[in-house]
């Protein structure tokens, strides 16, 4: 599917400003328009306020919130150079129930674009915007590290996909295969299948023929599982074999309607220093 708008959610200038630059240069290659949600939150939850608080109060909040949202969509215009499409809205919203309504905003893309959300200078909604993203609005996302390239004007050459024959990874190629035809290389990495997998005896067979009929060719790596997490296997992978972004499903389950990363999409999002293309 061509990429025609990109949508990215800005909490802080410092924090989001490389995954700006990634959208602003992407959107410019595809010819697509970009969606700019500058968000505000109202410091406490309406819901929870005392009945004996005063309406100036609740106005007092209202009012910051929304001076909040405005001060980064001007932040935001600056950034953004003349002949790209771009629509800049600033959004307010509670912080109890903020996950539900980041994925009714932005839910209307072909690619989110947002930064990496763990780190310690990070700003504390990145979390909770990255999971929203992820979980609740179906498509893909592109989370760009902190010091990530600066050429995003031109394809990644080479890409490594994460497979373990999930439906989550089959998402994730499907919403990348825009990127994995423009590039040079594409490396399927399979660590230590399990016995049951279904194509235990052809890993990766089957998602390689797929990718073929696409115009895809892509080498198939097996690769031993020699460290104690999987995600430090994949980025020494990336590491040996040059890749410029890998593409992986996103794993995590609901708890009290809040969404929570499995352990490898976790550490894949706090240490590897790649681009990451996922699905859920």
């Amino acid at each position: 599917m061509a990429i025609r708008t990109l949508s990215l959610v800005i909490t802080d200038e410092t924090g989001d400003a490389p995954a700006l630059r990634a959208a602003i240069a992407i959107a410019a290659r595809e010819d697509a328009q970009i969606d700019l949600f500058c968000l505000g939150i109202e410091p406490v939850p309406l819901e929870t306020v005392p009945m004996t608080s005063t309406p100036m109060m609740m106005e007092d909040w209202r009012l910051e919130s929304l001076e909040r949202a405005q001060a980064l969509a001007s932040w935001a215009r600056a950034q953004v150079p003349a002949g790209i499409r771009a629509r800049v809205e600033p959004v307010t919203a509670q912080s109890l129930g903020l996950a539900t309504a980041l994925s009714r905003t932005a839910r209307f893309s072909d690619l989110l674009v947002t930064g990496r959300p763990y780190g310690p200078a990070h700003d504390p909604l990145a979390p909770i915007v990255a999971e929203a993203l992820l979980f609740g609005t179906g498509g893909p996302v592109l989370v760009v590290p902190d010091h990530a390239r600066t050429d995003w004007d031109r394809p990644f050459r080479r890409i490594c996909v994460a497979w373990n024959d999930g439906d989550e990874a089959l998402r994730a190629v499907r919403a990348a295969l825009p990127f994995l035809k423009a590039a040079e290389t594409v490396d399927i990495a399979i660590v230590d299948p399990p016995l049951h997998a279904h194509d235990r005896a052809d890993p990766g067979g089957a998602l390689g023929l797929w990718l073929a009929r696409h115009g895809v060719q892509a080498e198939i790596a097996v690769l031993a599982r020699t460290e104690p997490r999987v995600a430090d296997v994949l980025a020494r992978f990336c590491q040996e074999r040059g890749a410029e972004a890998l593409v992986m499903g996103a794993f995590g389950h609901s708890r009290l309607r809040e969404a929570l990363l499995g352990g490898t999409t976790r550490a894949m999002l706090a240490a590897v220093p790649l681009p990451l293309l996922m699905a859920h």
